[in-house]
Order: C-alpha cells, then structure tokens, then sequence
C-alpha cells in the first residue's frame, strides 16, 4: 500500500521489509554523499531460488515457461513468502523476459535458457535495417505487459515491482546485428553501424 505523507515521501508498507522509509532515505542520503546513520547495505543471491523453482515447471519448454505469467509471479512469491528482508535489501519482483527485450520488440526472436535469453540477428543484410519498426503489439511486448500487471496485482503490499531490463543502443544493434558480426563491423563499416 502505498500513501502520500506530510514528508513529501511516499509511504511504502511492505510486510516483507518492516522500516522500508528509513531504508530509502539511507539510499537517497547515500547518493547525496550523506550518511544518516550508517552506510546503505544490501544483502542478495540473484536467482538463489530460480534452479529448484524451475525443476518444478511442468513443460520442458523454457520459452513456455518464461511467458507463464503466473508461473513467474507465483514462483517469486513463494520464494519471499515468510522472509523478512533487512538493511536495504528490498523485494523487488522483476518482470524479465531476458536482456535483449528491446531488440525483441522490434522483430528479432528469443532464444530462452535456463536464466537468461539472446535474439537471433534480425539484420543479415545492410539493407533489412528498414525493416526495423517498434511493435507495441508483438507478442514480447504484450507478454511483458501482462506479467507487470500480473506482478503488480498479485504482490501488492509484499513486494515492489520493478521494471524490465531494458538495454537499448549499442547492445540492441548488436542483439540485431550479432555481436559478432556488429564487433566487425564497427571496423569495416563505422557509418552503417552509427545508422542503427
């Protein structure tokens, strides 16, 4: 639940992380060069829970399971369920369909692993660049959607939601290009790489 206080700060009552304002003002005192009481300290195993979590999907389809909205939701969930978080460790659920998101939207496809996805290069021929067109409508875009809304219905008052990782520039020419391919051509061809 979230309210707007006298202070101008929005009160954020989690019952996963009891002193969530003073951890906030910490982080924003950090960033100022202040220290109110102490440094900010984050405590965090990035994907701790993802490996029995996904042992328990019942399709072997990875990509099924990236884009099971509920799946996600639910298995993150589970994996604050009865925790409290300290310092300034905050539960954030993160809608994710993988780092090369932003390529994605513009066409090219994703190959999912166990905790990461690349795209296949969309751009093979200095020509299809004009094929590049955002698609608010494509089905990674409305995916991503529905798993943010999801989130943030479901864990309301136990968690923040955050936002994808998004990762525009040049490593979204290079998810299109090829990494690879984009590494050479960055040497042979400067003035088609600066075009996309």
């Amino acid at each position: 639940m979230t309210t707007n206080n006298q202070s101008g700060w929005w009160d954020v009552e989690l019952e996963t992380m009891p002193g969530f304002e003073m951890a906030l003002r910490r982080v924003y005192a950090w960033f100022e060069g202040a220290i109110i009481d102490r440094p900010p300290i984050r405590f965090m195993a990035h994907n701790a829970f993802v490996e029995n979590a996904n042992a328990a999907y019942p399709s072997g389809d990875l990509k099924d399971r990236w884009f099971d909205a509920d799946f996600q939701v639910e298995t993150y969930l589970d994996s604050i369920a009865g925790k409290t978080f300290h310092g300034e460790t905050f539960p954030v659920f993160w809608p994710n369909l993988g780092p090369e998101i932003y390529a994605a939207f513009y066409g090219s496809e994703l190959i999912y692993g166990e905790v990461t996805a690349w795209s296949k290069p969309l751009i093979h021929d200095w020509d299809d660049v004009s094929r590049l067109r955002l698609d608010m409508e494509n089905a990674y875009f409305r995916k991503l959607d529905e798993l943010t809304h999801r989130a943030l219905e479901r864990c309301a008052g136990r968690s923040l939601v955050g936002y994808t990782d998004l990762h525009p520039g040049v490593d979204c020419a290079a998810a299109w290009r090829d990494p690879e391919q984009f590494c050479i051509d960055m040497t042979e061809n400067p003035e088609r790489v600066e075009q996309l």
